[in-house]
């Protein structure tokens, strides 16, 4: 005689369904990001695809950012580059990365051109002067919704301070760095596997 049956446990849905995107809807989001990313493009990119699009959760940005940071070159492409394939492989990385080049090479060549000509003027190193709070702005805004996604609010945290004390006050390097912190860093994410 068997004891009761009880159902399997169940995984709980996802309570906001995340849309998987098109690779159209891709490419003109982020022509518009490469558009109109003036000052980093990371903000916009944040903003895009967790608060407006809500193709990722704030976890799973973040996850997406950090994985990112490893590999070289500029974190704004290969975030993109980790985005597009996961929702469509290779043709989500092709399409992505030259969605987001297309208009910041046709502005660079342009203010290139224009500045080689006009950046001695007064008003042009004036107004050049006067970008460099706004980028810094952006950037402390992202930074801030970044850390407040539900993993950061965590045991996490500790490596986010202790990243900031070792670059900011002992001025390290990014090597020794990551020397220090990755090992803490693994050992309080394994703490959190259920």
């Amino acid at each position: 005689m068997s004891g009761p049956q009880t159902a399997p446990p169940t995984v709980p849905a996802d309570p906001v369904p995340r849309p998987v995107p098109s690779l159209r809807e891709m490419a003109w989001e982020y022509f518009m990001i490469g558009a109109t990313g003036f000052g980093g493009a990371m903000p916009w990119l944040r903003r895009t695809l967790v608060e407006q699009r809500r193709w990722l959760t704030p976890d799973e940005f973040n996850d997406a950012l950090a994985f990112s940071q490893f590999l070289p070159g500029p974190l704004a492409f290969n975030l993109i580059v980790v985005v597009g394939r996961r929702f469509h492989g290779a043709r989500g990385i092709l399409v992505s990365t030259v969605a987001i080049m297309v208009a910041p090479m046709f502005y660079s060549c342009a203010v290139g051109a224009l500045y080689l000509r006009f950046g001695a003027l007064p008003v042009v190193q004036d107004a050049m002067r006067g970008v460099a709070p706004v980028a810094a702005g952006l950037m402390l805004a992202f930074g801030l919704k970044t850390a407040a996604a539900r993993s950061l609010r965590s045991t996490l945290a500790i490596v986010v301070a202790v990243t900031f004390v070792l670059v900011v006050w002992f001025r390290l390097g990014l090597f020794v760095v990551l020397l220090s912190v990755i090992p803490l860093s693994l050992i309080l994410a394994a703490r959190r596997i259920p």
